[in-house]
C-alpha cells in the first residue's frame, strides 16, 4: 500500500500533459506533521496541491461505501478532518475546506 504513490508517479511521469500534476499522486499521503509517506515531507515542504487533495481524498474515502465498511456520516467525516488539522492536514487547507463545505449547505 505505501508504494502506490511511487508506482503512480512512475506510471504517470512519461505522460507529458500530466507532468504538472504529478505532485498530487506522489505526495497526497504525506502528512503535515512529517509522519506520512513516501518521503516524510513536513508542513510547507508538501506541495500545496497534494495538501488540498489529501483533505478531499480522505473526506471522499470516509463518506463513501467501501467493500469492507459503510460510509460515515458527513458530520463524522468532518469531525475527523477537524481532529487531524495540524497532524495529518495543513490547518489552513482544513479551514478553507470546512468553510467551503459549510457554504455548500
Amino acid at each position: 500500500m505505501k508504494k502506490h504513490p511511487r508506482f503512480a508517479y512512475e506510471m504517470l511521469s512519461p505522460i507529458h500533459y500530466l507532468r504538472n500534476a504529478l505532485d498530487i499522486p506522489y505526495c497526497h499521503h504525506e502528512k503535515w506533521d512529517g509522519s506520512g509517506y513516501p518521503r516524510g515531507l513536513k508542513g510547507a515542504q508538501i506541495p500545496l496541491v497534494a495538501r488540498i487533495f489529501a483533505v478531499v481524498d480522505v473526506y471522499d474515502a470516509l463518506t463513501s461505501n467501501r467493500p469492507y465498511r459503510l460510509a460515515r456520516a458527513k458530520e463524522k467525516a468532518l469531525e475527523h478532518i477537524r481532529e487531524q488539522s495540524g497532524k495529518h492536514f495543513d490547518p489552513k487547507v482544513v479551514e478553507s475546506f470546512l468553510r467551503l463545505i459549510s457554504d455548500m449547505n
